[in-house]
Protein backbone atom coordinates (compact mmCIF):
# COMPACT_ATOMS: atom_id res chain seq x y z
CA UNK A 1 0.00 0.00 0.00
CA UNK A 2 1.54 3.44 -1.11
CA UNK A 3 1.81 6.23 1.43
CA UNK A 4 -0.72 8.17 -0.41
CA UNK A 5 -3.42 5.45 0.16
CA UNK A 6 -2.53 4.08 3.66
CA UNK A 7 -4.97 3.80 5.88
CA UNK A 8 -4.80 6.28 8.91
CA UNK A 9 -3.35 5.45 12.15
CA UNK A 10 -5.97 6.78 14.18
CA UNK A 11 -9.67 7.30 12.92
CA UNK A 12 -12.45 9.30 15.08
CA UNK A 13 -15.58 8.51 13.35
CA UNK A 14 -18.87 10.17 14.66
CA UNK A 15 -17.57 10.26 18.90
CA UNK A 16 -20.19 11.42 21.10
CA UNK A 17 -18.98 10.79 25.08
CA UNK A 18 -21.80 11.64 27.70
CA UNK A 19 -21.29 12.55 31.18
CA UNK A 20 -24.05 11.75 33.84
CA UNK A 21 -25.15 14.86 35.89
CA UNK A 22 -28.33 16.21 37.64
CA UNK A 23 -29.48 12.88 37.16
CA UNK A 24 -29.19 12.75 32.71
CA UNK A 25 -26.89 12.12 30.22
CA UNK A 26 -25.18 15.06 28.59
CA UNK A 27 -23.01 14.89 25.62
CA UNK A 28 -19.44 16.63 25.93
CA UNK A 29 -18.84 15.55 22.19
CA UNK A 30 -20.90 15.65 19.85
CA UNK A 31 -20.14 13.76 16.28
CA UNK A 32 -16.33 14.24 16.58
CA UNK A 33 -14.59 13.24 13.25
CA UNK A 34 -10.76 13.13 12.62
CA UNK A 35 -7.87 11.24 10.78
CA UNK A 36 -4.59 11.24 11.82
CA UNK A 37 -1.63 9.74 9.55
CA UNK A 38 1.19 7.91 10.78
CA UNK A 39 3.76 10.84 11.30
CA UNK A 40 1.40 13.38 11.46
CA UNK A 41 0.47 16.21 14.47
CA UNK A 42 -2.73 17.43 14.47
CA UNK A 43 -3.43 20.02 16.84
CA UNK A 44 -6.83 20.38 19.15
CA UNK A 45 -7.67 23.78 19.49
CA UNK A 46 -9.98 25.49 22.13
CA UNK A 47 -10.74 27.11 25.38
CA UNK A 48 -11.39 25.22 28.64
CA UNK A 49 -13.95 23.21 28.72
CA UNK A 50 -14.75 22.50 24.36
CA UNK A 51 -14.01 18.57 24.95
CA UNK A 52 -10.16 18.70 23.75
CA UNK A 53 -9.23 16.85 26.86
CA UNK A 54 -12.23 14.73 26.75
CA UNK A 55 -11.50 13.68 23.00
CA UNK A 56 -7.74 12.21 24.39
CA UNK A 57 -9.43 10.87 27.19
CA UNK A 58 -12.19 8.87 25.11
CA UNK A 59 -9.10 7.21 22.93
CA UNK A 60 -6.93 6.62 25.90
CA UNK A 61 -10.25 4.84 27.77
CA UNK A 62 -9.51 6.68 31.27
CA UNK A 63 -13.15 7.91 31.31
CA UNK A 64 -15.00 7.96 35.28
CA UNK A 65 -17.12 4.70 34.20
CA UNK A 66 -19.36 5.14 37.06
CA UNK A 67 -20.87 8.71 35.19
CA UNK A 68 -19.27 8.70 31.23
CA UNK A 69 -19.73 6.86 28.46
CA UNK A 70 -19.03 6.70 24.64
CA UNK A 71 -22.72 6.55 23.70
CA UNK A 72 -21.89 6.29 19.77
CA UNK A 73 -19.31 6.19 16.82
CA UNK A 74 -16.38 4.48 16.44
CA UNK A 75 -12.29 4.76 17.72
CA UNK A 76 -10.36 3.02 15.22
CA UNK A 77 -6.57 2.87 15.95
CA UNK A 78 -4.27 0.80 13.57
CA UNK A 79 -7.39 -0.81 12.33
CA UNK A 80 -8.36 -2.14 15.65
CA UNK A 81 -11.84 -0.15 17.24
CA UNK A 82 -10.89 0.63 20.66
CA UNK A 83 -14.49 1.23 22.10
CA UNK A 84 -15.99 -1.26 23.52
CA UNK A 85 -12.75 -3.00 24.36
CA UNK A 86 -12.09 -4.36 27.53
CA UNK A 87 -10.18 -2.52 30.37
CA UNK A 88 -7.41 -5.50 30.31
CA UNK A 89 -6.33 -5.17 26.30
CA UNK A 90 -6.40 -1.41 26.70
CA UNK A 91 -3.98 -1.90 29.31
CA UNK A 92 -1.93 -3.20 27.05
CA UNK A 93 -2.13 -0.40 24.37
CA UNK A 94 -1.54 2.20 26.95
CA UNK A 95 1.76 3.38 27.30
CA UNK A 96 3.23 0.91 24.59
CA UNK A 97 1.13 1.67 21.98
CA UNK A 98 -0.51 4.63 22.65
CA UNK A 99 1.33 6.99 25.56
CA UNK A 100 0.18 10.27 26.62
CA UNK A 101 2.06 13.43 28.06
CA UNK A 102 -0.55 15.25 30.76
CA UNK A 103 -1.00 18.58 31.53
CA UNK A 104 0.23 18.92 35.14
CA UNK A 105 3.36 16.83 36.21
CA UNK A 106 3.14 17.61 39.36
CA UNK A 107 -0.02 15.78 39.83
CA UNK A 108 0.56 12.78 37.28
CA UNK A 109 3.84 11.71 39.03
CA UNK A 110 4.13 9.54 41.91
CA UNK A 111 5.84 11.80 44.84
CA UNK A 112 6.95 8.60 46.94
CA UNK A 113 8.52 7.18 43.91
CA UNK A 114 12.16 8.23 42.16
CA UNK A 115 11.80 9.53 38.42
CA UNK A 116 13.84 6.65 37.44
CA UNK A 117 11.82 4.14 38.73
CA UNK A 118 9.19 5.44 37.26
CA UNK A 119 10.09 6.03 33.77
CA UNK A 120 11.11 2.27 33.77
CA UNK A 121 7.50 1.12 34.72
CA UNK A 122 6.41 1.03 31.35
CA UNK A 123 9.67 -0.77 30.03
CA UNK A 124 9.25 -3.25 32.98
CA UNK A 125 5.43 -3.82 32.48
CA UNK A 126 5.63 -4.32 28.59
CA UNK A 127 8.51 -5.29 27.58
CA UNK A 128 9.42 -7.44 30.59
CA UNK A 129 12.70 -5.38 31.31
CA UNK A 130 13.96 -5.95 34.92
CA UNK A 131 17.04 -4.75 36.96
CA UNK A 132 20.07 -3.47 35.01
CA UNK A 133 18.28 -3.68 31.89
CA UNK A 134 15.61 -1.41 32.65
CA UNK A 135 17.98 0.74 34.46
CA UNK A 136 19.50 1.16 31.65
CA UNK A 137 16.68 1.90 29.20
CA UNK A 138 15.24 4.53 31.60
CA UNK A 139 18.47 6.45 32.36
CA UNK A 140 18.55 6.41 27.80
CA UNK A 141 15.46 7.73 27.63
CA UNK A 142 16.52 10.59 30.48
CA UNK A 143 19.04 11.61 28.08
CA UNK A 144 16.96 11.52 25.47
CA UNK A 145 14.89 13.77 26.71
CA UNK A 146 17.73 16.42 27.80
CA UNK A 147 17.89 16.10 31.71
CA UNK A 148 20.92 17.32 32.72
CA UNK A 149 23.28 14.88 35.09
CA UNK A 150 20.79 11.98 34.40
CA UNK A 151 22.53 9.36 35.64
CA UNK A 152 23.38 11.66 38.98
CA UNK A 153 19.07 12.59 39.19
CA UNK A 154 17.88 8.97 38.33
CA UNK A 155 17.32 8.11 42.10
CA UNK A 156 15.82 11.62 42.97
CA UNK A 157 12.05 12.38 43.69
CA UNK A 158 9.65 14.90 41.53
CA UNK A 159 9.88 17.20 43.86
CA UNK A 160 13.66 18.01 43.48
CA UNK A 161 12.87 18.56 40.09
CA UNK A 162 11.66 22.01 38.16
CA UNK A 163 8.06 22.53 36.54
CA UNK A 164 10.23 21.89 33.30
CA UNK A 165 12.51 18.93 34.16
CA UNK A 166 9.46 17.23 35.40
CA UNK A 167 7.44 17.69 32.42
CA UNK A 168 10.28 16.46 30.28
CA UNK A 169 10.30 13.17 33.15
CA UNK A 170 6.69 12.78 31.60
CA UNK A 171 7.82 12.87 28.12
CA UNK A 172 10.24 10.15 28.94
CA UNK A 173 7.73 8.00 30.37
CA UNK A 174 5.45 8.56 27.86
CA UNK A 175 7.80 7.66 24.91
CA UNK A 176 9.53 5.05 26.61
CA UNK A 177 8.10 2.04 24.75
CA UNK A 178 7.92 4.24 21.31
CA UNK A 179 4.64 5.06 20.84
CA UNK A 180 2.47 4.82 17.61
CA UNK A 181 0.59 7.81 18.52
CA UNK A 182 0.91 10.57 21.37
CA UNK A 183 -1.42 12.32 23.09
CA UNK A 184 0.05 15.82 24.69
CA UNK A 185 -2.46 17.42 26.76
CA UNK A 186 -0.93 21.19 27.28
CA UNK A 187 1.97 19.56 27.79
CA UNK A 188 3.68 23.51 27.94
CA UNK A 189 0.71 25.13 30.04
CA UNK A 190 2.39 25.35 33.41
CA UNK A 191 5.98 26.19 32.32
CA UNK A 192 7.31 29.49 31.26
CA UNK A 193 7.97 31.08 27.91
CA UNK A 194 11.62 29.73 27.46
CA UNK A 195 10.77 26.32 28.56
CA UNK A 196 7.68 26.44 26.51
CA UNK A 197 9.88 26.82 23.33
CA UNK A 198 12.37 23.85 24.28
CA UNK A 199 9.72 21.69 25.36
CA UNK A 200 8.02 21.78 22.39
CA UNK A 201 11.17 21.80 20.19
CA UNK A 202 12.49 18.85 22.07
CA UNK A 203 8.71 17.25 21.16
CA UNK A 204 8.99 17.98 17.46
CA UNK A 205 12.81 16.25 17.14
CA UNK A 206 11.51 13.26 19.16
CA UNK A 207 8.38 12.95 17.22
CA UNK A 208 10.67 13.18 13.94
CA UNK A 209 13.59 10.73 15.82
CA UNK A 210 11.07 7.89 16.90
CA UNK A 211 8.57 8.34 13.87
CA UNK A 212 5.20 8.96 15.49
CA UNK A 213 2.30 10.53 15.34
CA UNK A 214 1.00 13.23 17.71
CA UNK A 215 -2.11 14.76 18.58
CA UNK A 216 -1.40 17.99 20.28
CA UNK A 217 -3.58 19.63 22.53
CA UNK A 218 -3.93 23.34 23.80
CA UNK A 219 -6.18 26.21 24.09
CA UNK A 220 -3.17 28.94 22.60
CA UNK A 221 -3.40 28.84 18.90
CA UNK A 222 0.04 30.68 19.37
CA UNK A 223 2.19 27.45 19.81
CA UNK A 224 0.82 25.76 16.71
CA UNK A 225 2.46 27.11 14.07
CA UNK A 226 5.95 25.39 15.37
CA UNK A 227 4.28 21.98 15.52
CA UNK A 228 1.42 21.50 13.60
CA UNK A 229 0.47 20.07 10.19
CA UNK A 230 -2.65 20.54 10.71
CA UNK A 231 -5.23 21.83 13.22
CA UNK A 232 -8.96 21.29 14.42
CA UNK A 233 -10.29 24.06 16.69
CA UNK A 234 -13.17 22.65 18.88
CA UNK A 235 -16.02 24.62 20.32
CA UNK A 236 -18.90 22.91 22.88
CA UNK A 237 -17.83 19.35 22.14
CA UNK A 238 -17.90 19.77 18.41
CA UNK A 239 -15.08 20.94 15.61
CA UNK A 240 -16.29 23.90 14.16
CA UNK A 241 -13.10 24.01 11.97
CA UNK A 242 -10.18 22.28 10.54
CA UNK A 243 -7.34 23.08 8.07
CA UNK A 244 -3.51 22.20 7.50
CA UNK A 245 -1.96 24.93 9.86
CA UNK A 246 -0.95 27.19 7.04
CA UNK A 247 -4.09 27.65 5.43
CA UNK A 248 -5.99 28.12 8.92
CA UNK A 249 -3.47 31.08 9.80
CA UNK A 250 -3.84 32.21 6.44
CA UNK A 251 -7.56 32.08 6.27
CA UNK A 252 -9.38 31.21 9.39
CA UNK A 253 -13.01 31.26 8.35
CA UNK A 254 -15.18 30.80 11.86
CA UNK A 255 -15.82 33.26 13.91
CA UNK A 256 -14.42 31.33 16.70
CA UNK A 257 -11.53 30.54 14.80
CA UNK A 258 -11.23 34.23 14.26
CA UNK A 259 -12.00 35.56 17.85
CA UNK A 260 -8.80 32.64 19.00
CA UNK A 261 -6.58 34.02 16.85
CA UNK A 262 -7.29 37.73 17.87
CA UNK A 263 -6.23 36.98 21.25
CA UNK A 264 -3.00 36.31 20.59
CA UNK A 265 -0.61 39.45 21.58
CA UNK A 266 1.47 40.46 19.09
CA UNK A 267 4.79 42.15 19.62
CA UNK A 268 4.56 43.45 16.37
CA UNK A 269 1.58 45.86 16.96
CA UNK A 270 0.68 48.55 19.54
CA UNK A 271 -2.39 47.54 21.05
CA UNK A 272 -4.25 49.39 24.33
CA UNK A 273 -5.28 45.99 25.48
CA UNK A 274 -5.57 42.36 25.65
CA UNK A 275 -8.60 41.45 23.40
CA UNK A 276 -11.13 38.72 24.23
CA UNK A 277 -14.21 36.57 23.41
CA UNK A 278 -17.14 37.74 25.34
CA UNK A 279 -19.08 34.85 27.12
CA UNK A 280 -18.22 31.66 28.04
CA UNK A 281 -18.22 28.13 26.66
CA UNK A 282 -21.62 26.58 27.65
CA UNK A 283 -22.23 23.82 29.96
CA UNK A 284 -23.11 20.36 29.21
CA UNK A 285 -26.63 20.22 31.30
CA UNK A 286 -27.69 24.28 29.50
CA UNK A 287 -26.41 24.16 25.67
CA UNK A 288 -28.06 26.40 23.39
CA UNK A 289 -30.37 25.29 20.34
CA UNK A 290 -28.59 25.69 16.69
CA UNK A 291 -25.19 27.15 16.71
CA UNK A 292 -23.51 26.41 19.93
CA UNK A 293 -21.27 29.63 19.37
CA UNK A 294 -24.05 31.53 17.98
CA UNK A 295 -24.82 33.93 21.75
CA UNK A 296 -21.30 34.63 21.96
CA UNK A 297 -20.98 35.55 17.60
CA UNK A 298 -21.19 39.37 16.80
CA UNK A 299 -22.11 37.88 13.37
CA UNK A 300 -24.96 35.36 14.59
CA UNK A 301 -28.74 35.70 12.55
CA UNK A 302 -31.57 34.28 13.40
CA UNK A 303 -31.16 31.36 11.70
CA UNK A 304 -28.42 30.52 13.28
CA UNK A 305 -29.48 30.11 17.07
CA UNK A 306 -32.41 27.88 15.09
CA UNK A 307 -29.93 25.57 13.27
CA UNK A 308 -26.57 23.76 14.01
CA UNK A 309 -24.46 23.78 10.62
CA UNK A 310 -22.72 20.85 9.65
CA UNK A 311 -18.77 20.82 9.13
CA UNK A 312 -18.28 20.46 5.72
CA UNK A 313 -15.78 21.45 2.95
CA UNK A 314 -15.01 25.15 1.38
CA UNK A 315 -15.66 25.38 -2.50
CA UNK A 316 -12.15 26.49 -2.64
CA UNK A 317 -9.96 24.37 -0.23
CA UNK A 318 -11.62 20.63 0.38
CA UNK A 319 -9.53 19.76 3.13
CA UNK A 320 -10.37 23.47 4.98
CA UNK A 321 -14.03 22.44 6.63
CA UNK A 322 -16.10 24.66 8.18
CA UNK A 323 -19.21 24.74 10.98
CA UNK A 324 -20.26 28.30 10.05
CA UNK A 325 -24.26 29.13 7.97
CA UNK A 326 -22.50 32.89 7.53
CA UNK A 327 -18.79 32.46 6.64
CA UNK A 328 -19.59 29.43 4.49
CA UNK A 329 -23.38 29.26 3.75
CA UNK A 330 -22.67 25.79 1.81
CA UNK A 331 -22.08 23.92 5.72
CA UNK A 332 -25.78 25.43 6.21
CA UNK A 333 -27.81 22.15 6.26
CA UNK A 334 -29.31 20.86 9.24
CA UNK A 335 -27.55 18.07 11.33
CA UNK A 336 -28.70 16.21 14.14
CA UNK A 337 -27.94 18.07 17.39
Amino acid sequence: MSAATEAPLLELDGLVTEFRTGGAWHAALRGVSFALARNETLALVGESGCGKSVTALSIMGLLPPANSRIAAGRIRFAGRDLVGLSEEAMRKLRGNEISMIFQEPMTSLNPVLTVGFQVAESLRYHRGMEGQAARRAALELLDQVKIPAAAQRFDDYPHQFSGGMRQRVMIAMALACRPKLLLADEPTTALDVTIQAQVLALLAELKSAYGMAMIFITHNLGVVASIADRVAVMYAGAIVETAAVDELFARPTHPYTEALLRTIPRVDEDSAGLAAIPGQVPPLSAMPPGCRFAPRCALREAECEATDPALAPLPAAADHRVRCRVRAPATAAPRHA
